[in-house]
């Protein structure tokens, strides 16, 4: 390495930036890492997510995987309810059921960001700055100069943009005909809190869905005492937008709290319940259900990662740790700041194939798994009923992830702070 210390900023502590910021200092590199939050603070908020492939293996590398099982969600397997509340299809989770709705490892974000936290906010070489973003970049050959919301300045030899889906520095970073039509919503918005919970609540995540896109789920929690509730509402088609429903985002939380009200307030079910607990919670947010697809990541000395680079329903969580650890490693090779323009070009030619490999949504979805029609619901209702009695969902693989190769790279060993 040349005599400076390499200087590297990464804009969100998400799950790809500390997850990031731990490979690194995991190389020879010695880096300086600065990790950025837009949020005052951590985020604490987030749905139950799942480890899925190789992420699982680099899990096990961290030496988190006790710590991920012990935070598990409790969720056992799905069950899938009819028009009056009754279950009429049974998916075990886990190992017990191959790869289906509940993987092995579920965990809460918020949970799962506090362990990649924990992880890194010792490390000698990094360190976090909350409540300020990137507010222009200005590339050269060697540096990459940063401009910040708060009005400071800074140069640095490494910019990673991982703040997520609707990342405000991707378009700073990669060129307009990179970026154009990147963000593909997919015709579904979700709201997700927490709610009190009640003694009858059973370990299985329940769904409940009606015609016109409408849906209400229930997860189990860790913490006995609430539960995870999910709204739905999906459009007829992707690209679809609901204008009532895109007004009352731009709002606010009041306003994304009525427009649920409205559209599920006599849905039936636990309906009622969950709008009540909505109304107090905390912990709410929604969203738009989106698939980001990019042809490049990289951009000389700056680069997207995780959802900022591909976010994908249903494996953004293990999309994101994958490519941290991969370009981590990637840049484990270098020896000098100089290197960095072909260690991104590397991690792109590495990573995409694999990347590929998990891009794709199923056909129709969302559009088919929540139906519009009571027709189309009985449709998917029907072969739900046939998978689950037949228990032809256990003829898919367990998701194992420690069978699948990852790249090998030289690792040593890290410093924290009080070391």
């Amino acid at each position: 390495m040349s005599a400076s210390k390499m200087k590297i900023l990464i804009s969100g502590a998400g799950i790809a930036g500390p997850c990031l910021a731990y490979w690194l200092a995991r190389t020879h590199l010695n880096a300086a890492v600065t990790v950025m939050e837009r949020s005052p603070t951590p985020r604490v908020t987030g749905q139950s997510i799942d480890i899925r492939g190789p992420a699982i293996e680099i899990m096990k590398r961290m030496n988190l995987e006790e710590a991920v099982r012990s935070r598990n969600t409790t969720e056992e397997g799905t069950i899938i309810l009819n028009a009056s509340g009754k279950p009429f299809a049974h998916f075990e989770g886990g190992d017990k059921g191959g790869d289906t709705f509940t993987a092995e490892y579920e965990i809460l974000r918020a949970d799962l960001v506090g362990l990649f936290l924990d992880a890194t906010e010792s490390l000698s070489n990094v360190k976090y700055l909350y409540g300020d973003s990137i507010k222009s970049l200005d590339q050269t050959e060697k540096t990459v100069k940063v401009t910040f919301a708060g009005g400071s300045s800074d140069t640095f030899d490494l910019v990673v943009a991982a703040d997520g889906g609707i990342s405000k520095t991707r378009d700073m970073i990669l060129d307009e005909h990179i970026t154009k039509n990147c963000y593909n919503f997919l015709g579904q918005y979700i709201a997700f809190f927490s709610i009190p919970s009640r003694p009858t609540d059973p370990k299985m995540w329940q769904w409940y869905n009606r015609p016109n896109g409408l849906c209400v789920m229930l997860r189990p929690h860790r913490n006995p005492a609430t539960v995870g509730a999910y709204l739905c509402i999906t459009t007829p088609a992707r690209g679809q937008q609901d204008p009532a429903v895109e007004a009352a985002l731009d709002e606010g939380v009041e306003a994304q709290k009525r427009i649920l009200h409205e559209y599920l307030g006599n849905l039936g079910w636990e309906t009622k319940r969950v709008l009540e607990g909505m109304d107090s919670a905390e912990d709410f947010y929604m969203s738009r259900a989106a698939q980001v697809k990019l042809p490049k990541w990289t951009n000389g000395r700056a680069l997207v990662l995780g959802d900022a680079a591909h976010a994908t329903f249903g494996v953004g969580t293990t999309l994101a740790i994958e490519s941290a650890y991969i370009l981590a490693g990637e840049l484990s090779k270098i020896q000098s700041s100089e290197d960095i323009p072909r260690a991104l070009e590397r991690f792109e030619e590495v990573y995409r194939p694999l990347y590929t490999k998990s891009e794709g949504l199923p056909p129709f979805f969302p559009q088919f798994t929540f139906p519009q029609t009571s027709w189309v619901l009985w449709i998917r209702d029907s072969l739900l009923w046939f998978i689950s009695k037949t228990k032809l969902y256990k003829l898919l693989p367990a998701d194992e992830g420690s069978g699948l190769e990852l790249p090998s790279y030289g690792w040593v060993d890290i410093h924290r702070k009080d070391e």
